[in-house]
């Protein structure tokens, strides 16, 4: 495997969130649960903000309209939420959880202590990779590598 240096930050990144995202879908898997781990987030703020349109879970979320539309259907044909025109406009969909989609939500609500302790235990071997993480976000926001580099 080639070494990568500070250069291919992103790529490094990108690596542990495939990790993240493959281990978590074999939890998820034993679990029961049929979320897709790249949809959790998605899930947990339709069913907060719900019925909610595309544009406004965007919002939400800070992800693009595009990526939501994307996810939507493969919620829909799990059966984990709908999506119905919205009576004021038309044009527009609200997508809503289902009662399977609280299930599937309680269920994985109930392993976050788990997930804590599996995070903190693997912090112990890696350091406050977390926190680090949310500095290294926060620090970017505030001035960007255009910025920072002279070319």
């Amino acid at each position: 495997m080639i070494e990568l240096n500070r250069t291919y930050l992103g790529r490094v990144s990108e690596q542990l969130s495939e990790l993240i995202e493959q281990q978590s879908a074999e939890v998820f898997k034993r679990a029961g649960l049929i979320i897709p781990v790249k949809s959790s987030s998605l899930m947990a703020a339709i069913a907060t903000l719900g019925p909610v349109s595309v544009a406004d879970l965007g919002r939400a979320l800070d992800r693009s309209h595009q990526l939501i539309q994307q996810k939507v259907p493969k919620l829909v044909a799990l059966g984990l939420v709908t999506r119905q025109p919205d009576p004021a406009d038309q044009r527009v969909n609200l997508i809503a959880i289902t009662d399977r989609g609280r299930e599937q939500l309680a269920l994985l609500d109930s392993l976050d202590g788990e997930f804590e302790r599996a995070y903190a235990e693997m912090e112990q071997d890696a350091g406050p990779v977390f926190d680090t993480i949310k500095r290294a976000i926060l620090s970017l926001q505030a001035r960007t590598l255009v910025e920072r580099i002279d070319v």
